[in-house]
């Protein structure tokens, strides 16, 4: 007998509060209260059965003798993540580093996966959801439990050491940095610097570590706020070497190219792929140089479905030889066309039909649509009456560059292709920074101490890689074409267990379409309780 329609209203007391709980067509309504328990030494809860809600004049009916409806909890969506967590290894990891707290853990990182809100709100999805009892935690709760994880840093890491065994061999290192902003004052550890998100507000960067071709994050790192990038890399292979892993190359953003860093990757033996920005003079001159290359048949081949060309050339930067891979997509030129020339002339009809009180805000305005967008305009006019005026050799720069990327390794066996794949696969940490400020609620912390925000990120990496294999199992087997993340979620949640009185339980009906599922994520269809 299937649930259909289930849903929640809390109604609060002064001293104890009624929960109003909907199964199919009956509302039936308990009475909670909170107590002390001395041995578990912890608050409570009791729940006491009151009567069926009158549909019509909304009076709660007495139950006859011995009467009590079932409880449904949510279940098909907590049972994916939980078996996904076991067959990755992440649930015996927790287990083993943190016999006492895993199970807490572990069930707080897929409510993060699953709700994606504040960890305050836990306890009241926990109480409806098909948790062991010992995992359903006030707001305080977790907060001491976040403030103890963060304070035993030698069990983080021996966590990444027997994670990152568990998805040997590593060959590959792809690393970068983001920003999580803080509304806390009390912390010594959140400190100005670049924000990535343009809020004014103190932050931490967060360092995510992915590892190839295991594909999944293997570790973090976490810096002060005010530290830069490019100090960031040499303490990290030490970091890595302690875990591990070693021999391996480092796949890495343009905002930790610098001449230093080149140099002391050198000396490291470490390789590397990273691209180089259009601020700086040898991608400007590489790009010049070999402009009518770039558009030879002879350096024409196929990637992923599309043409593309490359020119490969041995450059030195301080000292340091280098290989730079020089590629042109002409379709992603073509686009970015596009959409360049589409702002520019929204930009000039805008000015020449708006008013402004000066220059300054003109620039402002252009500025605000279009970043950079300035400096490719002369401002003509006076006060109200403006117009823009195209600066041609600038814009003429700004097209060359368009469909060009420049990839610089040291290691010279790597071809065209291994390079742009490479390179490619970063994709997957800015999609973790998407995942890790939206999904998971971590874009801002609110935490009161040192310790909990190392406590709170270590969960937000728990969480992280339940989402991603989540991710990759989705993209691999072409689910995204019917389903999103949160529609997978919404149709196994709609999968319950029911407790009767007498304390058996049952699952209700298997859908096709959560068969289906199951199915997809090679998860066994569940059968009971």
């Amino acid at each position: 007998m299937g649930l259909t329609n289930l849903s929640f209203i809390v109604i609060i007391n002064t001293m104890s509060y009624k929960v109003e709980q909907k199964i199919g067509n009956n509302v039936y309504v308990y009475e909670v209260e909170s107590y002390w328990d001395p041995i578990k030494k912890q608050p409570r809860q009791r729940r006491r059965y009151i009567g069926k809600k009158d549909p019509v004049t909304g009076k709660i009916i007495t139950p006859r003798k011995g009467f009590t409806p079932r409880n449904a909890r949510d279940f098909g969506h907590i049972y994916l993540l939980t078996s996904l967590g076991k067959r990755i290894g992440l649930y015996d990891v927790l287990k083993e580093v943190y016999p006492e707290e895993y199970k807490k853990l572990f069930n707080l990182s897929i409510y993060q996966v699953l709700e994606g809100n504040a960890l305050y709100l836990y306890k009241s999805w926990a109480e409806g959801s098909f948790v062991d009892d010992e995992s359903v935690m006030s707001s305080q709760s977790i907060s001491r439990l976040m403030e103890s994880i963060g304070k035993r840093d030698g069990l983080m890491e021996e966590f990444f050491r027997l994670w990152i065994k568990s998805h040997k061999p590593i060959r590959t290192i792809i690393f970068d940095i983001t920003s999580l902003s803080s509304y806390s004052k009390l912390i010594e550890y959140l400190e100005w610097g670049y924000n990535r998100d343009g809020e004014s507000l103190p932050q931490v960067n967060f360092g995510v570590v992915v590892g190839y071709p295991s594909y999944v994050p293997i570790s973090y790192r976490i810096y002060p706020g005010s530290i830069p990038d490019v100090v960031t890399l040499k303490n990290l292979v030490v970091f890595l070497e302690g875990l591990g892993v070693k021999d391996f190359l480092f796949i890495l953003d343009r905002g930790f190219y610098s001449a230093k860093n080149i140099r002391e990757l050198k000396e490291d033996g470490i390789g590397f792929v990273i691209p180089l920005s259009w601020v700086t003079k040898i991608a400007r001159q590489l790009v010049t140089q070999y402009q009518r290359e770039l558009l030879s048949p002879v350096n024409g081949f196929y990637y992923r479905k599309r043409a593309m060309f490359h020119v490969r050339r041995e450059v030195e930067i301080s000292g340091v030889k280098v290989y730079a891979h020089i590629y042109h997509d002409e379709r992603r030129k073509a686009d970015e066309l596009e959409s360049f020339m589409r702002r520019i002339v929204d930009l000039e009809r805008n000015v020449a039909e708006g008013e402004f009180k000066d220059r300054d805000g003109v620039k402002e305005y252009i500025e605000q649509n279009f970043r950079g967008g300035s400096r490719i305009f002369e401002i003509k006019g006076e006060a109200p009456h403006f117009r823009l005026e195209r600066r041609v050799k600038v814009i003429s720069r700004l097209i060359n560059r368009m469909g060009k990327t420049i990839l610089i390794t040291n290691r010279e066996e790597l071809g065209r292709e291994d390079v742009l794949e490479f390179y490619r696969k970063r994709d997957v940490i800015e999609k973790m920074f998407d995942v890790i400020k939206n999904e998971l609620s971590s874009k801002r912390l609110r935490v009161s101490s040192r310790a909990v925000v190392e406590g709170r990120i270590f969960l937000t990496f728990l969480s992280l890689i339940l989402y991603f294999e989540v991710h990759r199992v989705m993209k691999e087997e072409g689910l995204y074409k019917s389903y999103t993340i949160s529609e997978v979620f919404n149709e196994l949640k709609k999968l319950k267990v029911v407790t009767l009185k007498n304390g058996k339980g049952y699952l209700t009906e298997v859908t096709r379409r959560q068969r289906t599922l199951f199915e997809k994520f090679n998860i066994p269809i569940p059968i009971g309780t």
